[in-house]
């Protein structure tokens, strides 16, 4: 945002979004059978997004902040784990690429001394 004073309700907004997103694909199964659901969606996120009702903040203070502080440690030993796999993933896929890329260089030139 341009106002730097909406961005911890932005930055809030966001953050119980995400939350909100991971708890719906938990539970798609079951909201497939809730009549009318989208339309609960749209009004529950016009809510949290609204700065009249900062809904985001209400919920961040009343529900999220208790439970990222609670696991704050597990949070952060899964990030520095999931960022270690990046890399070493990131190290094999560039090894592999280079591997494949000299096999192609191989079979490019066994194949234009052939045409000559």
């Amino acid at each position: 945002s341009r106002q730097p004073s909406q961005t911890p309700q932005w930055l809030t907004y966001w953050t119980v979004y995400a939350f909100f997103s991971i708890l719906e694909v938990l539970i798609d199964w079951l909201l497939y059978l809730v009549p009318f659901y989208f339309a609960f969606k749209l009004a529950f996120l016009l809510w949290l997004m609204a700065p009249q009702t900062l809904g985001a903040l209400f919920l961040y203070d009343a529900f999220l902040k208790g439970f990222l502080k609670r696991n704050e440690a597990r949070i952060d030993g899964a990030m520095e784990q999931a960022k270690r796999s990046a890399s070493t993933v990131t190290k094999e896929l560039a090894g592999a690429s280079a591997d494949l890329a000299g096999e192609g260089l191989k079979a490019a030139a066994k194949a234009a001394g052939k045409g000559d």
